[in-house]
């Protein structure tokens, strides 16, 4: 319930465009900023142990670990 309650209150779209408006140095290329807050979350609720272990499980990410 926590989970589906973060994605609804930071939407994907809308954490990637704060980050393309605030980003000084960094840039995105196949990892976009919102799925890095998708498996931090899922770390922060407590349905993954590490970060490590969320990415492994979600998707086939487009960036190797």
């Amino acid at each position: 319930m926590a989970r589906t309650l973060l994605e609804q209150a930071f939407p994907a779209a809308w954490l990637d465009a704060v980050f393309a408006a605030h980003r000084q140095r960094q840039y995105e290329r196949a990892l976009l900023f919102s799925t890095i807050v998708e498996l931090m979350m899922l770390v922060a609720v407590g349905l993954r142990p590490s970060l490590h272990a969320a990415a492994r499980q979600a998707e086939p990410l487009p960036v190797s670990l």
